[in-house]
């Protein structure tokens, strides 16, 4: 054997070695068992699903916001009619969540789960901020007889009506809710925007006994409820609040100066702003981006409506690479869609298509389980995965769509006066 084929031999030898170091790093395992209700009745058509990180588990620390998420995560688990359900294609070695799906929005939350013959006693509160449950699974190892305990969440629901009685379709308004302890001591109170449905309504699900109040304004007009007594474990539906007052004209948005940090206050005004999101500048065509939060797709596409902005259309590679070095390499909905018909695909803004990056290797595959499709069941948007800089379908509404939680806006000449490159 002359030296020419040792080291041809050498080269192969190794890349199979290679092959097959990478081949055994991770295995698929899986996670079933079942749901039940305190009273031990299996529980169907609940969502189950997990949220992978690369790295093993260490039982007490909560740094998994810190880790690399695995992308696409497993597809979740509907329970059947006997409350049984399984996840599978979860990566292993890995440290996990579990959770229910939507998260926040889920109508259940976790009472106990018992895993590995241990059973744990969930606090709601922490469960149902997306905190789920944490656990680990070992390399080549499968989770099986796990028993997750729900009940359904106390909730209020409601309708808004205008002034003259019609519901206030899709608006988006400010809900604030006020919780006064029953026994006269503790106060609180939580709010923000939210976006009632067609029927103009909302629903705000709320974790302890206590008297509640739920005022809504918009655009200058609010209705406040009587407070309203809620036992443990109740829930209550059609209440309805009808606005009063002379509704305003929208105004355009104040305009964002720099605030110099020079105290306390302004520190805290700069943090708020920083949460909400900035613009920044693209120098190669001066258009303005932000990355926004947002609890789901029908929420994203409405921040970029209020803002006059649409989610972002990225036309080249340059583009792209620009966005995941100034906002990081996170997970963002973008406005890229795949319509019913073949060949029905476009950006949201109209801009035509120029540059794609699909993901072909691992392709979501959602299934239609809705025997009517319409446009908004058929539709797929596309999210931006910034691990790796490619692309995947989502469908709005879908499991994986409810895991995206960021998006990425887009406006051309948000700001006035910025040279351009040739100029002195």
């Amino acid at each position: 054997m002359n030296r020419f084929q040792s080291t041809i031999l050498a080269v192969i030898i190794g890349s199979l070695a290679i092959l097959l170091a990478t081949s055994i790093q991770c295995f698929a395992a899986t996670l079933s068992g079942e749901v039940v209700d305190e009273s031990g009745k299996p529980v169907p058509e609940v969502v189950i699903s997990v949220q992978s990180f690369k790295g093993n588990f260490i039982p007490g620390r909560r740094n998994m916001h810190r880790q690399e998420p695995i992308f696409p995560p497993p597809q979740p688990g509907n329970t059947d009619a006997t409350g049984a359900f399984s996840i599978d294609n979860i990566v292993s070695p890995s440290v996990n969540r579990l959770m229910l799906f939507p998260g926040r929005d889920s109508d259940y939350e976790v009472r106990a789960l018992k895993m590995q013959g241990i059973e744990f006693y969930i606090h709601p509160y922490q469960f149902n901020r997306h905190e789920g449950f944490p656990f680990g699974i070992e390399q080549e190892t499968d989770i099986t007889n796990v028993k997750i305990t729900v009940r359904l969440r106390m909730r209020i629901r409601g309708q808004v009506l205008a002034a003259d009685g019609t519901p206030l379709s899709g608006a988006r308004v400010n809900l604030m809710v006020k919780n006064r302890r029953k026994g006269g001591s503790g106060r609180g109170s939580s709010g923000g925007t939210a976006t009632l449905d067609v029927d103009g309504n909302f629903t705000r699900y709320v974790n302890s006994p206590a008297y509640y109040t739920i005022s809504v304004t918009y655009q200058g007009q609010s209705a406040e409820s009587k407070e309203l007594l809620l036992e443990e474990g109740q829930r209550l539906d059609g209440l309805t609040l009808t606005l009063k007052g002379n509704p305003q004209q929208p105004r355009k948005p104040d305009v964002i100066k720099a605030i110099p940090i020079v105290d306390h206050e302004k520190r805290m005004a700069v943090w708020q702003r920083q949460q909400e999101g900035v613009w920044a500048i693209n120098p190669a065509n001066r258009h303005a981006y932000k990355r926004i939060n947002c609890q789901s797709l029908e929420e994203a596409l409405a921040q970029a409506t209020d803002q006059g902005a649409h989610l972002v259309a990225i036309n080249d590679k340059e583009e792209q690479n620009w966005i995941l070095e100034v906002f990081g390499k996170e997970n963002y909905w973008i406005g890229f869609t795949d319509g019913v018909k073949k060949g029905d695909k476009q950006w949201d803004n109209g801009d035509p298509i120029t540059y794609t990056n699909w993901d072909t290797q691992q392709l979501i595959s959602e299934s239609d389980k809705s025997p009517e499709k319409d446009e908004k069941t058929s539709k797929n948007y596309s999210v931006l995965i910034g691990v790796t800089g490619k692309w995947q379908r989502a469908r709005e509404g879908s499991p994986i769509a409810g895991l995206i939680e960021k998006a990425i806006l887009e406006k051309a000449d948000v700001i006035i006066g910025i040279p351009n490159e040739n100029e002195e």
